[in-house]
């Protein structure tokens, strides 16, 4: 799961501390496969990761569309429909969310 995981991070997930942005070219099949890895059947993510995960697939979606389809495929939606609406704060998903965005304005 870490390597899954610092692929994520690698594209942009908002986990740790403020670095540099991402640059591209993404590694699409290595990526929809790091999200599938994370978020199968019998994989058990804990809140942390599944707010921050939420926040950078829903930044995703929501801003470039077409290339969520196109990089993230099936395996987006499914790891959308798994993670939920979540309850957390607000006020922190939003920061997440906007990290998020910043960070895969400059892969996408």
């Amino acid at each position: 799961m870490k390597s899954a995981w610092k692929t994520l991070v690698a594209a942009g997930l908002p986990d740790g501390a403020i670095r540099p942005a991402p640059r591209g070219p993404v590694d699409e099949a290595g990526l929809r496969a790091a999200l599938e890895d994370l978020t199968n059947a019998g994989r058990v993510l804990d809140d942390r990761q599944q707010e921050l995960l939420r926040a950078w697939l829903r930044a995703f979606k929501h801003h470039w569309p077409g290339r969520f389809a196109a990089v993230l495929g099936d395996a987006g939606e499914r790891a959308l429909g798994r993670l939920g609406d979540g309850t957390g704060d607000a006020n922190r998903y939003l920061k997440l969310r906007r990290i998020a965005v910043e960070n895969l304005s400059h892969l996408l």
